[in-house]
């Protein structure tokens, strides 16, 4: 007859074996140590579509990011955005932000552009997507290599 903590023993394993890949893989925490002001230069890849030849991306904690666009011909030109993060890998992050400008012609909707990057931390590289809802063309990309300003 087994004894009653025979019976717990294959529970506590498995027990075990979910926390230690939850604090492994990063799961149990968030965005870990990323914070600080980056600027970028960013070269274009693209012959259509706007990148922004400098990207400034200040991370406040774990949370809390934003982006400033320099160079940008609307009033958004150094004005923050808020934007998301996440932790890709060991080293990368995935940082996501919208650019609301005004409406073009007699459209009534405001124009809505929305960009992807994966901030390297390790090389201080940005990669830089703009996401089209046409799925068709060639989404504008751009690459940039980054330096610290602050920590």
């Amino acid at each position: 007859m087994p004894k009653g903590a025979d019976l717990l023993l294959p529970t506590m394993r498995r027990f075990g074996l979910v926390a230690g890949l939850a604090v492994g893989s990063g799961l149990a925490t968030p965005a870990m140590a990323l914070e600080g002001m980056y600027t970028c230069a960013v070269t274009s890849l693209s012959g259509r579509g706007w990148i922004p030849p400098q990207i400034s991306l200040h991370f406040h904690d774990e949370w809390t990011a934003e982006v400033v666009h320099s160079g940008n011909v609307s009033a958004l030109s150094g004005r923050p955005l808020k934007a998301g993060f996440f932790r890709i890998s060991d080293v990368s992050y995935r940082v996501n932000w919208t650019v609301v400008s005004a409406s073009v012609g007699n459209g009534a909707e405001a124009v809505k552009t929305h960009y992807r990057a994966v901030f390297n931390t390790q090389n201080k590289k940005l990669s830089v997507q703009v996401i089209s809802l046409d799925s068709g063309a060639k989404p504008p990309r751009g690459i940039g290599q980054c330096v610290q300003v602050t920590s």
